[in-house]
């Protein structure tokens, strides 16, 4: 066994992996019809998985249609991720939606059926709430797979009240979007195309805005992540070293959602400044315009046992030994600090790691996740 399995951190995906994922992304994109590796210059590289029936702006005259009707109930997520593990030794985990950003819900007539806020398309929006306003006012919205079958958007769009509509959704890996109602979507763009547009009742509505309260929340989130790993949370540090110059969806929705449940149980151990509320500086330059995430952790929740960014790499291992659980956001990105960790003599089941790239596991490192001895959430799976 090489030295790095050894000492419980994995080895990094090789070079010829990582190749072979993006002749097989440009393959797939070209059977999808367009050239490109990515949707530069072609405004329409997302909208054309969306039948042109469906492009409607107005809401005025279409019929009103109870979209629960014959549909299964969702699986509960918790069953899914024993399930998941039993079979390949990984958590399903998704983003999430910060809890105190959550709204109620304006059931009833909205003015648009179809949001023009599209996938892959420049916005100008440059508030949050002027973003959601959109999606408020409207009934559905487009949100395809982009990288990976989990985006942010998909949040944004149920927690504004309309419902994301995912072409392909059906073709997805059991495991992807577990903590989403996956059959009762499909079921809806279904009936879109069967039967025509028509507008969900205020029972459709609240079906979904009860299911992601339920399930899509930060706080849902991190009490799911719990649950179902067993962790011990009398003292929980959160990891990731490159959080603070460098955002990550998974990583700062799962801080933000383990900082609401865990409240003074958690120490975050490099604190990213735009995470909490007292932050005044500029969040333009940030992923996505810093929408949704930033100002999400009351300051009040700042530890004084977090360490500062460029501290002695002592003050961390101290910190990391005093916690009964560590739960690293971003493994990808801190693997090296990690097997540093172990190799300091913290056990390896005490760490709970995230894995938020959109690159599915392959069977190798699947493989190597079972042998870690650590606990894995994994974001994406393959189609």
């Amino acid at each position: 066994m090489d030295k790095q399995r050894a000492s419980g951190v994995l080895p990094r995906r090789s070079k010829l992996v990582g190749a072979w994922r993006v002749l097989r992304m440009k393959v797939g994109q070209l059977l999808r019809g367009s050239p490109h590796p990515a949707p530069v210059g072609r405004l329409d590289y997302y909208t054309r998985e969306l039948h042109p029936s469906l492009f409607i702006r107005s809401a005025k005259g279409l019929p009103v249609r109870n979209f629960l009707a014959g549909s299964q109930a969702p699986l509960e997520p918790r069953d899914v991720a024993r399930e998941c593990h039993l079979r390949y030794g990984v958590y399903p985990l998704n983003f999430s939606f910060p809890t105190s950003k959550v709204t109620s819900l304006n059931s009833g007539m909205r003015s648009h059926f179809l949001s023009t806020t599209y996938p892959g398309e420049p916005h100008s929006y440059t508030q949050w709430e002027d973003y959601l306003e959109e999606y408020r006012s409207c009934f559905f919205a487009l949100s395809t797979k982009k990288g990976g079958w989990d985006t942010f958007r998909h949040g944004e769009i149920l927690f504004s009240g309309a419902i994301p509509l995912m072409p392909r959704l059906g073709r997805s890996h059991r495991y992807a979007l577990a903590h989403y109602p996956k059959q009762f979507l499909t079921s809806v763009l279904d009936s879109l195309l069967r039967e025509g547009p028509a507008v969900p009742d205020s029972s459709t509505q609240e079906f979904l805005h009860h299911f992601a309260l339920s399930n899509l929340t930060t706080h849902a989130m991190a009490r799911y992540l719990i649950d179902v790993s067993g962790m011990a949370t009398d003292r929980v540090v959160f990891f990731d070293e490159v959080l603070p110059r460098h955002t990550d969806y998974l990583s700062l929705f799962t801080c933000i959602g383990l900082s609401e449940v865990l409240a003074k149980n958690l120490v975050i151990a490099i604190e990213p400044p735009y995470l909490f509320d007292d932050f005044s500086g500029e969040t333009t330059h940030l992923y996505g315009k810093g929408f949704g995430y930033t100002r999400s952790i009351p300051s009040i929740m700042r530890s004084a046992d977090s360490v500062s960014a460029g501290s002695p790499w002592g003050d961390v291992v101290e910190l990391a030994h005093s916690a009964s659980t560590i739960v690293v956001g971003n493994y990808d990105a801190n693997r090296e600090k990690v097997g540093r960790l172990l190799d300091s003599g913290i056990p390896a089941d005490r760490f709970v790691c995230v894995l938020g790239s959109d690159l599915p596991p392959d069977r190798s490192l699947l493989w190597d996740i079972k042998r870690s001895g650590m606990t894995f959430f994994v974001r994406e799976f393959p189609d």
